[in-house]
């Protein structure tokens, strides 16, 4: 999509991870009261974007980091602007939570203006379901934020199978919940950075809630799919695998042939960077790398942090077949544990 400026194209994410409408059908405000404020927040999202200097005075030419690892492009004003747009699109989420919380709340011009295109002139006034989102038990501002009513419905996995592909993501989905994979909405309640994030996990690997992510503290089985609204490419889907590779890669030989072409093709082979011995004293530590041979040819493969190699922007049917695969191999030995 060609965005004519880079905070059209940061406003893009907020219809983007905006869900289809899930109401809590035993809330205390009727289902066409959750209906009217989805409207408001979707309507307030899709102003932004076709406005954006209703939130921002100035624009700036369109760009977005190559990937979500930034230090490369080097463009500290590009992340700056980043950072600006951001807290005052926070800025104006927070001020609206607040005052259906019932603060007394000084609103900016701007920010006037925009509640009051979207028809909203007398805050004394508010929609039943802005203040009951407000305040309601455990409310936060990713909930308020995305309409996320109902609290026992995942609403990201269908945020992700329309960004990823309808067809070829739920399949995937659909043999992670007949192998008893659990879904989980996971975002920010203590500060709001407005990502909300898909995971499915294994519970055979453990009873405990997911952190999120693919990357790091990684204790299940599962995916894990994100938005970056400052990538060229935001939404990146990573596979889940619990505790590193080294169990998987010592068990090498027993894959089978399509599973190991996809772990030799995905691993990181070891170019002696010393991450793993780089507290070894003694210089006596050998590396963590684990030789296998695949094809008639040896690979010393790095255990470490595996959802680096094992992410992508975008799936399809062969990627689904492959990560079907591997899931089922690594689950054999969740019991081990």
């Amino acid at each position: 999509m060609t965005y004519t400026s880079l905070e059209q194209r940061l406003a893009k994410a907020y219809l983007d991870m905006l869900p289809a409408f899930v109401p809590d059908e035993q809330a205390e405000v009727s289902i066409d009261e959750q209906l009217e404020f989805y409207h408001l927040m979707k309507n307030l999202y899709q102003l932004l974007f076709d406005e954006p200097a209703l939130i921002i005075p100035t624009l700036h030419e369109d760009d977005a980091f190559p990937t979500r690892y930034k230090k490369a492009y080097g463009k500290p004003d590009l992340q700056e602007n980043i950072y600006k747009y951001n807290r005052t699109m926070g800025a104006l989420l927070k001020n609206m939570f607040s005052i259906g919380c019932g603060n007394d709340v000084k609103l900016n011009k701007r920010q006037i203006k925009i509640l009051t295109r979207l028809g909203i002139e007398d805050l004394s006034n508010l929609p039943a379901t802005w203040i009951w989102m407000s305040k309601r038990p455990g409310a936060n501002l990713t909930a308020f934020a995305y309409c996320l009513f109902n609290e026992n419905h995942v609403y990201s996995s269908e945020v992700y199978a329309r960004l990823l592909g309808e067809k070829v993501f739920r399949r995937l989905e659909d043999w992670m919940i007949s192998h008893g994979y659990k879904a989980y909405d996971i975002y920010n309640t203590d500060w709001a950075d407005y990502r909300l994030t898909l995971t499915y996990a294994n519970p055979a690997w453990g009873k405990e809630r997911p952190n999120g992510g693919y990357e790091y503290k990684i204790r299940h089985t599962g995916i894990s799919v994100q938005y970056d609204s400052y990538v060229r490419n935001p939404v990146s889907f990573g596979l889940c695998i619990p505790y590193g590779l080294k169990l998987f890669l010592e068990n090498f030989n027993s894959m089978d042939e399509n599973v190991k072409d996809f772990v030799v093709n995905h691993t990181k082979k070891c170019d002696g960077c010393r991450y793993c011995v780089q507290t070894d004293k003694t210089s006596t530590r050998p590396l963590a790398c684990i030789p296998v041979t695949y094809n008639r040819s040896d690979y010393k493969l790095c255990p470490y942090f595996p959802g680096y190699g094992f992410s992508w922007t975008s799936i399809d049917d062969n990627l689904v077949d492959n990560i079907i695969a591997l899931l089922s191999f690594m689950d054999g030995f969740a019991k081990q544990k």
